[in-house]
């Protein structure tokens, strides 16, 4: 399999008004299916200017018909705040509008504020997350939701609409936890991380590693599409080294405000650490520089692991729509041909399926 590539985006709000941050995106992601990524992927924050669209699946529905190949979907749908009769229903229509181009990412909320908003408490939101995942996806693969409720109430009712693709959409799960890649290998789901100073890497052979046999262990002899197993990191590429460095700490420095804004509202200071952009940078989560140099780091990280996917993030904080499309044609241009080579180097060997 060819190493592809995606975008990551959190819509927030920077400089501008949210409707022009949201059109703005739609006309990027059309720039990034012409520039060959393969997947554009969203996130769902609520009460937050990390984000000005908390409902993924709008500007999923809006994208849909913008674009022919590009695959989409949120990363993730915050399971617990769902009603999973409806979730099973917007899937279904958002698979019928893209003919088939969805992803459907899946996480139980890093948050406990956003989740208080729906009533959740944190403590339970790992059990609504498993009860509405199986809830869902048995809807979308036999048409029908029937659900006896532990946490969630009973179901019985035959959905209107079903999915594209069969038994449903393909999932995916965020993580660099080596448990849950384990846990998502062994459910066909898709992979993404960080490189964390390289402790990605046994993430990344645990997954292939559980994927492996559990498909040596399947019943129904399927030999389902190798699943995407890949990191996640913010890139910035300017002029040179030094140019990139000062235009992406002004506009990481604000994206990371907003993303510690509700944190920092409850007098919450755990996670301040994440607003490290050194710390960041050297632990291979943020690329910046010139288009050499990020071309060099990032074919570093994809030689040293076992990888056919890379995640990036290329518009954020106050960049303009101007600057996230020069970064995103420097990384099209310079730096995804080196990746590509770096990753077709080192297979086999490193278990990533070639198929």
């Amino acid at each position: 399999m060819t190493l592809e590539f995606g975008i990551f985006d959190s819509f927030d709000l920077g400089a501008s008004t949210a409707g022009q941050v949201i059109a703005s995106r739609l006309d990027f992601a059309v720039v990034a299916e012409q520039a060959g990524f393969s997947h554009y992927h969203v996130t769902e924050h609520h009460g937050t200017p990390l984000s000005v669209c908390p409902s993924p699946n709008l500007f999923l529905a809006a994208l849909s018909q913008r674009t022919s190949t590009l695959r989409m979907g949120a990363l993730v749908h915050v399971l617990p705040s769902y009603e999973p009769l409806r979730l099973a229903e917007e899937i279904a229509i958002l698979d019928q509008l893209t003919r088939g181009r969805l992803d459907v990412g899946v996480g139980s909320g890093v948050s406990p504020y956003e989740l208080a908003y729906f009533g959740v408490d944190q403590s339970e939101a790992r059990a609504r997350f498993a009860e509405t995942l199986a809830a869902v996806t048995t809807a979308l693969a036999t048409g029908r939701l029937t659900h006896r409720g532990t946490l969630l109430r009973d179901y019985d009712v035959e959905l209107s609409v079903g999915p594209v693709q069969r038994p449903h959409p393909p999932l995916w799960y965020a993580s660099s936890n080596t448990s849950s890649a384990e846990w998502a290998a062994a459910n066909d789901v898709s992979f993404v991380g960080r490189w964390n100073g390289g402790s990605f890497v046994p993430a990344a052979e645990a997954y292939w590693q559980a994927w492996e046999g559990h498909q040596a262990a399947r019943a129904d002899g399927a030999a389902p599409t190798p699943p995407r197993v890949g990191f996640a990191a913010t890139v910035y590429i300017g002029s040179s080294d030094a140019v990139a460095l000062d235009r992406y700490e002004a506009a990481a420095s604000l994206h990371y405000r907003h993303l510690l804004s509700l944190w920092h509202k409850h007098g919450n200071h755990a996670f301040d650490g994440m607003a490290d952009l050194q710390a960041g940078m050297s632990r291979g989560n943020a690329l910046v520089g010139s288009a050499e140099t990020v071309r060099d780091l990032l074919a570093e990280q994809v030689a040293q692991a076992p990888v056919n996917y890379v995640e990036t993030t290329l518009a954020f904080g106050d960049l303009t729509p101007a600057e996230a499309n020069a970064n995103l044609a420097a990384f099209a241009g310079v730096v995804m041909p080196a990746a590509r080579e770096a990753a077709s180097n080192q297979r086999p060997a490193r278990g990533v399926p070639v198929g």
